[in-house]
């Protein structure tokens, strides 16, 4: 009786970790590609800024720019491991923006996603435009220039033109801020 209980374990045991491997297979290769976990359990954080999905022996955190509901592919970082891995994205616990002579602290995460995706995913080209600097915002250790009159953020030497949404984001959290 008890061989049979050893042999079922085993079985049992074998079976778990070959199914184990192959979702880990699956889903490494979707989430290389961009593409969100298939064999997960999916949890997202409170905050709504975090979601870590299980699967059988490793994990994938994926942290987003503004919803969990957003397609996976905006992401603003995701990475892969064991269940034991910590991911935490660096420097964007807080963005000081100077407007007027004052200093306004985001402490939001919501505020702070937002502005991370605007700034950081913009394209930035050596176009020149000779507005006036409105709005200094400092974050992960870099200093971006807002031009309101023109619609430009500089960074360094180079400049990014914004759309109006974009714009009107970063202000009225500039708003909501003071």
């Amino acid at each position: 009786m008890k061989k049979k209980v050893f042999i079922w374990v085993g079985v049992f045991l074998i079976v778990l970790i070959v199914a184990g491997i192959i979702t880990n297979y699956v889903d490494s290769g979707r989430v290389t590609t961009g593409h969100e976990p298939k064999y997960c359990i999916k949890i997202v954080s409170n905050d709504g800024s975090k979601v870590t999905y299980w699967g059988l022996g490793y994990k994938v955190i994926r942290y987003v720019g503004i919803s969990p509901n957003e397609p996976y592919e905006n992401s603003i970082g995701v990475k892969m491991g064991s269940w034991f891995m910590k991911y935490e994205l660096a420097n964007k616990q807080r963005i000081v923006i100077e407007h007027e002579g004052k200093k306004i602290d985001v402490s939001n995460p919501r505020d702070i996603n937002k502005i991370y995706n605007i700034l950081v995913n913009s394209k930035y080209d050596s176009e020149e435009c000779d507005g006036i600097i409105t709005h200094k915002i400092k974050m992960d250790n870099e200093i971006y220039y807002l031009k309101e009159d023109c619609s430009v953020v500089q960074r360094d030497d180079k400049q990014s033109k914004f759309s109006k949404e974009d714009l009107d984001t970063i202000l009225q959290i500039v708003e909501d801020n003071k």
